[in-house]
């Protein structure tokens, strides 16, 4: 048995990615590592490739596996539409909450959650045409649909026991300059729920402040008397990935290791929060569903760290390390020392979603303004460069609440912020806050919008006459190149007569752009 498994994240219908174009993540590499280790010839494809290759290359394989988020469903029908020739179709990833649209764009299975549980299952029923005995299967059978799910999440030896292909990374192009994740922690600390309405199953549940998510037994909060998804109201995470779990640092250093071997020069500690890292094994045997209690793990962290840093590429610089998310209730002052100790200079982001306090803890989030406020602070104090996220068209958002992120965005810029990230918020099917709509333009968001983008104009100014470093891996036009900055920072174009493809250049940024910084070689400045 052959098969193609198809990584269609944030990819437009094209094939092109259209957000996160230097990423490449974990999801599609584990899945193709799991099929190997259970002896199936299986093969990564980029949503890109997968759309534009001949169909003589298709009848080579017997199943096609496509990874997506909600977003990308329409994209993953046409790769399907494109590969009918396969014998099986299975659908996966973030959009299995979708299974229902999966189903009827053609798929013929959809595997909810985490893949480890469902795959060694499922190998043996594609070859045997029987799907009923695959936990955490949904699929279309005469009758209607049938939806096995019998697990939340993975859990030790069984999650583990599986690692990422890192072959599989050369079938991105650009992957030598691209941002590779590395998991280092699956799933969410954070089973707190949302207090706002939500709409389940055609009712509207109200919190009754039973308090068990916040303040029962680890295990209690698991589930909700009310059937409330966990985590933040706008996110799928817990849901879909359980609470955190700690994967062990052996297993991290190796896979970094035989990714710097093959020519990766950007690495990320892949995690919803790099600081859940080595809490739950504070908690064993129960899970880690308390995201505020106990504190970081200093000593895994640390142990973490200093072994990713010792690996020589890293240790020189020729490869860069980097983190994503923290929660900033778990920020304290020793916290971010070790932080800095490792990644000096390196971005960091903090959620803040919403500056208004009410609405911040109406959200399900387990920090407040102002622990926010404090992390950004810290970090910056201790040398890295933090980020902070912000969602416009929430739900409950009002004059207010866009007038309290306003001005908690103007301290967070004062204390060292550097960027701010806003997103359009977007009801997931299966997250709390799923049932409600998302518009896309009122007063509101336009005035929030046109605050965050001078606020990014202005970051990007302070770029104009310095130098960074830029991977260039494409033409972007008549002597022109697009790159991306190491070891993070804006997307660059540079002028060039010379052909700069498949280098690292030195560049002085000349003029900003909403999205992108214009550069020259710095020779050339």
């Amino acid at each position: 048995m052959r098969v193609a498994v198809v990584d269609c994240l944030a990819s437009s219908p094209t094939g092109k990615r259209v957000s996160s174009v230097d990423v490449i993540g974990v999801g599609p590499r584990l899945v193709v590592g799991i099929l190997k280790k259970l002896g199936v010839d299986a093969h990564l494809f980029e949503c890109e490739t997968a759309l534009k290759g001949p169909i003589s290359s298709q009848r080579e394989f017997d199943v096609i596996m496509v990874s997506g988020m909600s977003a990308d469903l329409m994209t993953m029908g046409m790769v399907l539409k494109k590969w009918k020739h396969v014998n099986w179709s299975i659908a996966g990833g973030p959009a299995c909450v979708d299974y229902e649209e999966l189903l009827r764009l053609g798929f013929n299975a959809v595997v909810w959650g985490e893949a480890e549980i469902s795959l060694p299952s499922l190998v043996n029923a594609l070859r045997t045409g029987e799907l009923s005995s695959v936990p955490n299967l949904i699929f279309r059978e005469e009758g209607g649909v049938v939806s096995n799910i019998v697990a939340d999440y993975a859990r030790e030896p069984l999650l583990w026991s599986f690692t990422p292909d890192v072959g599989s990374v050369k079938n991105y192009r650009y992957f030598w300059a691209c941002r590779v994740y590395v998991e280092v922690v699956r799933g969410c600390s954070n089973f707190y729920r949302t207090t706002l309405p939500v709409v389940l199953h055609n009712k509207i549940i109200k919190c009754e402040h039973c308090d068990i998510c916040k303040t029962g037994d680890l295990e209690d909060r698991l589930s909700c008397p009310l059937m409330i998804p966990p985590g933040c109201g706008y996110c799928l995470v817990p849901r879909l990935h359980g609470p955190a779990r700690s994967r062990p640092v052996d297993q991290i250093v190796k896979e970094i290791e035989d990714l710097v071997e093959i020519g990766v020069t950007r690495v990320v500690l892949s995690a919803p929060d790099i600081l859940d890292y080595g809490r739950d094994w504070l908690v064993r045997p129960k899970p880690l569903t308390d995201p505020r209690y106990p504190p970081a793990n200093i000593d895994a962290l640390e142990k973490l760290l200093n072994a990713v840093s010792s690996i020589p590429e890293i240790e020189k610089r020729r490869t860069y390390l980097m983190i994503e998310n923290v929660k900033p209730n778990l920020v304290t002052e020793e916290v971010a020392k070790v932080l800095g100790r490792y990644l000096r200079g390196t971005s960091v982001n903090i959620g803040l979603e919403t500056g208004d306090p009410e609405h911040h803890k109406q959200l399900g989030r387990p920090s407040t303004v102002e622990e926010v406020l404090r992390a950004i602070k810290l970090l910056r104090d201790s040398g890295l460069v933090p980020y902070v996220y912000a969602i416009y068209g929430l739900p409950g958002e009002s004059w207010k609440t866009v007038r309290s992120t306003i001005k908690v965005l103007k301290k967070a810029t004062k204390l060292g912020a550097e960027r701010v990230i806003l997103y359009r918020f977007r009801p997931l099917k299966g997250s709390a806050l799923g049932g409600y709509y998302a518009p896309r333009s009122n007063p509101k968001i336009r005035a929030l919008k046109n605050f965050v983008n001078a606020l990014e104009i202005s970051a990007k100014k302070k770029l104009l006459g310095k130098s960074l470093k830029v991977a260039v891996v494409d033409v972007h036009g008549k002597d022109t190149y697009i790159g991306y900055t190491l070891p993070h920072g804006p997307v660059a174009i540079v002028k060039s007569s010379e052909d700069l493809r498949g280098k690292v250049v030195d560049v002085v940024v000349h003029k900003v752009r909403k999205r992108e910084v214009e550069c020259v070689p710095k020779q050339s400045a």
